[in-house]
C-alpha cells in the first residue's frame, strides 16, 4: 500500500486535484489521467538498465523521476494505486492476439475492479490501444470510450477476448485472458523476456505512446505519428539524436538527457 504522502504525490503526477473516493467516477478519471499524463516507453530496455517491479521502484520511476514504463510497470504502479485508494483489484494475465494464426505467450498484465458487483476491466498499459474508460466485464455489450467501440467475447482457448471497432473499420481482436488470478511475481518472467530475450522487440528500437485527447502520439524507432480517427494525421521522420531527444520531452514528458 502507498502512504499518504505517497498518494498524494502520485495524483499530483495525474494532475488530478480532487478528493478520490473508490467509486466508478474516480475510476473512470484516474484511468484518463494515467494515459494522459504518464507514457508508454521501453527506454531503459534500450539502455540496458535493469527493470524492477517492486513498488518502490515503480513509485519512484513513475511518480518521483516523471518517466514511465511498458504494461508490467503501468499496471503494477496503478494497481498499487488503486488499492492504496480502496479499490479491489484482482490482476490476470493475457495474451495479445495481433497476430493472425499466432498464439502469444501472456504478456500483458489485467487489471479488473470490483464495483457494487460489477467488474470493470481498467487498462494503462496498452501501447496505442488502451481503452480511454473503465470496460465493464460483460459479455457481448457494445461499450464505448467516446473514440472506439468495445465489446467482450468469449473463447474457449482465450477465455476472455477484448475486441475493438475503430470508426469506419472492422472489429479486431486486442487480447484475451483467462481468470486464474495473478500475483506480482508472475509478472517477473514475462517482463525479463521483453527486457533480454532475442525474440523480443521491446529491447530493439524505441516503443513510446501517451494519449492527448482523442489523439494518440507514437515514437516507434524514429519515426513519430499523430494518430486520430482512426487514421495517421501526422508522420514525421526523425532525422537525427537530437530531434529523438526533444520530441521525447516535448510530446511525452520525457527528459532522455537525463539518460
Amino acid at each position: 500500500m502507498l502512504t499518504r504522502d505517497e498518494i498524494r504525490k502520485y495524483l499530483d503526477r495525474l494532475e488530478y486535484d480532487k478528493i478520490p473516493a473508490p467509486d466508478l467516477e474516480t475510476l473512470h478519471a484516474l484511468q484518463w489521467a494515467h494515459l494522459t499524463h504518464v507514457p508508454y516507453e521501453n527506454i531503459d530496455a534500450l539502455l540496458g538498465i535493469p527493470i524492477s517491479l517492486k513498488p518502490d521502484d515503480l513509485y519512484r520511476k513513475i511518480v518521483l523521476e516523471h518517466r514511465g514504463g511498458w504494461c508490467f510497470e503501468l499496471q503494477g504502479a496503478y494497481g498499487y494505486l488503486l488499492q492504496s485508494l480502496g479499490f479491489a483489484v484482482t490482476q490476470y494475465a493475457a495474451r495479445f492476439m495481433d497476430e493472425p494464426g499466432v498464439v502469444q505467450m501472456r504478456r500483458h498484465r489485467i487489471l479488473v475492479v470490483d464495483l457494487d458487483g460489477r467488474r470493470y476491466l481498467t487498462d494503462v498499459g496498452v501501447r496505442s490501444e488502451s481503452p480511454r474508460k473503465p470496460l465493464e466485464l460483460v459479455f457481448d455489450a457494445r461499450q464505448s470510450d467516446g473514440v472506439c467501440n468495445y465489446q467482450f467475447r468469449k473463447d474457449d482457448f482465450y477465455g476472455w477476448t477484448l475486441w475493438q471497432e475503430e470508426k469506419g473499420k472492422a472489429w479486431k481482436p486486442i487480447y484475451g485472458f483467462t481468470e486464474e488470478p495473478q500475483i506480482d511475481d508472475d509478472f517477473v518472467m514475462p517482463s525479463f523476456w521483453g527486457e533480454k530475450h532475442p525474440d523480443s522487440t521491446f529491447n530493439k528500437f524505441l516503443k513510446i505512446s501517451i494519449f492527448s485527447g482523442e489523439t494518440n502520439r507514437t515514437l516507434v524507432g524514429s519515426v513519430y505519428r499523430e494518430y486520430r480517427d482512426a487514421k495517421v494525421q501526422v508522420r514525421q521522420v526523425l532525422e537525427t539524436k537530437d530531434e529523438i531527444t526533444r520530441v521525447l520531452l516535448e510530446r511525452f514528458g520525457l527528459d532522455a538527457r537525463k539518460k
